[in-house]
């Protein structure tokens, strides 16, 4: 399998899943991290769920939001 991706490959995902439990179990204190900048949303196909879930996201990252 010359092309499998191993979790192993990804050097930095341990830190990454550590950042997103700190901000999944302490969501108050990241309520700004966003604060200033805007996240565009464009979407070629209808998804509704995944369109939804990033905009609540970035929301509570206290981001605004512009779909396209």
């Amino acid at each position: 399998m010359k092309n499998y991706v191993s979790v192993y490959d990804i050097p930095d995902l341990t830190q990454w899943m550590n950042e997103a439990r700190e901000l999944k179990s302490n969501p108050q204190q990241h309520r700004q991290l966003g604060s200033g900048k805007t996240l565009g949303l464009l979407f070629f196909n209808n998804s509704l769920r995944t369109r939804l879930s990033t905009q609540k996201a970035a929301l509570n990252l206290g981001m605004e939001v512009m779909v396209m």
